[in-house]
């Protein structure tokens, strides 16, 4: 409306009082409401038909159509490829997240920072449980063979694990390269394209994957079978050992890339399962041939390694048969629905190829960097020790199995921890980066190294404690046990280097930042290199593992220093609660030496299996009580559990 003319003297009062200028006009107030009902009128008829008629009149409009979900998908596709290209250009808008869901386009809801970090923090949690659980079992089970698998080859057992390590870490050596770090880099592309809810691009890597993996392990399968002479490093009995494993190397490429598919999806439940499956039928084939092959020859050691190496492809076979399983199971996720009406951005079958193994090869180095240091000592031990001393084969054999082969079985209990947390973190800090959010990045980091320093702390220093009965209950009792015990203890603090590096290289990997990782490895195998001589000539064993200790330091601390530099992240940013988890675990680990001291002097101070074993599993176990209840009291389980805290009882509770 104009404005009102009021009147200007009092005797206009009564003329006028109900008179407002309108648009130029003089109106009363009932011409008013009769020109609003006018208009009123007007946008009725013009309102599209709703479905709902007055009285029996017919709707005079044109009944407008609902947009079919084809549609809906193709605006949101064109909304999420507008975003790209504004964000882009626009860095300033880097912290603007696309809210689309990473499973079966299900729109997600706006939630608010915090319900974000629990929902990411109870997604790292889940999945490292998983796969934690999964490998804790396998590598339980991988180690729990050693037992009577060693009790049956008797006075040949370390020179049987001597060459039986020596041809898995060639094994794993292949597989690294087989694999071509493509399952890593597969749950990292997965998630980015979950994450833009690409799902045209995400199928396409599937199907590209699997093939990739096929022709993969046919082609590494053929090459070690061929090249096994010339990797036998002179020594007859190590060629048959190593052709066993090519059936393995030849399906273990197209298994490792569908788990990759599952990892990349938040599946880490079917991935852990396969591998429980895989190590339970691999370690029976193995029982079941030992047997065998003694009963009929009882000094044929060499054929039991043939054996037991070979069994690698019947565990794989197994895994296979769970994967599919998985996969009919959660087809729906894996292979979501495709809408061909859906504006999509194609990408050549060559140039898909290309683009995964540009983002795998770093993973060979970091999934292999263990296998690599070890094989250094594989090839570098035997002539350093000729060279320095006068030893027969049989005597380097047993010593090589003291400080490589035996310890690591053991460790790498312990090992896989931390690749189960990173492999967890992978595909969420993929997605962080792909979304360009530097805040969720720094707190998701900071997660990660807490829950790996709540699991490897007490892990570490538990097996560092039980080292003496431990050692004892997996291999013979005889002479060379001290010189094992001490190795084994000092594995123990390796293995945390170890765990440590190999989480950092998964994480500065999903963050797409693999100069790095190629330059912290390179620098910490020539300090390997460098210091292998010398410390193997005066230390022998430990020589080589204080050398691996040196490398491995130094390139953490230079991974270190670089997430501190760009993110903001180091040890110290969370040093208050790592100090307080060592205490934790200090604390328990000096309880536990208590124990084994007192039960193998006092208790049961025989030195045979049943004493070693009762021992070794007794004080584990109460290990295991001390260090969950001081970590409930101090707080760290809590972040774990979540609202699931009420069902402990509160006596446990962190104090309020």
């Amino acid at each position: 409306m104009a404005d009102k003319k009021r009147p200007s003297a009092p005797n206009e009062l009564g003329q006028h009082v109900d008179k407002v200028n309108v648009d130029g006009k003089v109106l009363s107030a009932d011409e008013i409401l009769e020109k609003a009902r006018q208009r009123l009128k007007q946008k009725h008829q013009q309102r599209p038909y709703d479905g709902h008629f007055d009285g029996h009149k017919k709707p005079k409009t044109e009944v407008s159509s609902q947009p079919t979900q084809e549609e809906i998908n193709a605006i949101k596709a064109k909304n999420n490829r507008a975003r790209t290209n504004i964000v882009s250009k626009k860095p300033s808008l880097k912290n603007q997240e696309p809210k689309t869901s990473a499973k079966d386009n299900r729109q997600v809801s706006t939630s608010s920072p915090n319900t974000a970090s629990d929902n990411d923090r109870a997604t790292l949690v889940k999945g490292s449980a998983w796969l934690s659980a999964g490998n804790i079992v396998s590598r339980v089970l991988g180690a729990a063979y050693i037992v009577p698998w060693m009790a049956l080859l008797g006075t040949n057992s370390n020179r049987a694990n001597a060459l039986f390590g020596q041809g898995y870490n060639i094994y794993g050596m292949f597989l690294a390269i087989a694999t071509f770090g493509i399952p890593a880099a597969i749950s990292k592309l997965v998630a980015e394209f979950d994450s833009r809810n690409d799902v045209y691009r995400s199928r396409q890597l599937t199907r590209q994957s699997l093939m990739l993996g096929v022709v993969l392990g046919i082609v590494f399968g053929i090459a070690i079978y061929v090249m096994a002479p010339m990797l036998s490093n002179g020594h007859d009995n190590f060629i048959p050992v190593l052709r066993s494993l090519a059936p393995a190397v030849a399906i273990f490429p197209l298994m490792s890339m569908i788990r990759g598919i599952f990892q990349g999806h938040q599946l880490m439940s079917v991935s852990a399962l396969s591998q429980v499956i895989e190590q339970i039928a691999r370690i029976a084939y193995m029982l079941v041939t030992t047997i065998t092959i003694l009963s009929i020859n009882p000094n044929n050691w060499t054929a039991v390694v043939v054996q037991s190496t070979f069994a690698a492809f019947i565990g794989a076979i197994f895994s296979m048969i769970v994967l599919g399983w998985g996969w009919i199971k959660y087809h729906s996720i894996v292979v979501r629905s495709w809408h061909p009406s859906a504006p999509l951005e194609k990408t050549r079958t060559f140039s898909m190829i290309v683009n995964i193994l540009k983002e795998s090869w770093p993973f060979i180095i970091i999934g292999s960097a263990i296998t690599l240091f070890q094989l250094v000592d594989q090839y570098t031990y035997f002539n350093i020790m000729n060279h320095f001393f006068t030893l027969s084969s049989e005597q380097l054999e047993v010593k090589f199995a003291l400080f490589s082969a035996n310890p690591n079985k053991l460790i790498m209990i312990i090992v896989p921890f931390s690749t189960s947390i990173a492999a967890t973190a992978l595909p969420m800090l993929s997605g962080s980066k792909a979304t360009l959010t530097r805040e969720k990045i720094q707190a998701q980091l900071e997660q990660v190294i807490k829950l790996f320093a709540l699991v490897m702390l007490p892990s570490t220093l538990g097996m560092f404690a039980i080292a003496g009965p431990l050692y004892k209950m997996f291999y013979p009792i005889d002479v060379t046990n001290q010189e094992g015990i001490y190795l084994l203890e000092y594995s123990a603090i390796l293995a945390i280097a170890f765990s440590l590096f190999m989480l950092l290289s998964f994480i500065l990997q999903a963050l797409s930042e693999v100069s790095i990782v190629i330059k912290s490895f390179v620098i910490g195998l020539v300090i390997k290199l460098a210091f292998q001589i010398p410390l193997v000539r005066y230390f022998e064993g430990m020589g080589a593992l204080m050398a691996s200790v040196l490398g491995m330091a130094v390139a953490v601390a230079y991974m270190l220093d670089y997430l501190n530099t760009v993110y903001g992240v180091s040890l110290s940013t969370v040093s208050h609660e790592l100090w307080q988890m060592f205490v934790g675990a200090a604390i328990m680990a000096v309880i536990v030496y208590l124990i084994v001291f007192g039960f193998s002097q006092f208790i049961l101070p025989e030195d045979n299996k049943l004493s070693v074993t009762i021992t070794a599993l007794l004080s584990a176990g109460i290990g295991g009580i001390i260090v969950i209840t001081l970590y409930l009291r101090m707080g760290f389980v809590s972040e774990l559990l979540g609202n699931k805290m009420r069902y402990i009882p509160r006596i446990l509770r962190p104090k309020q």
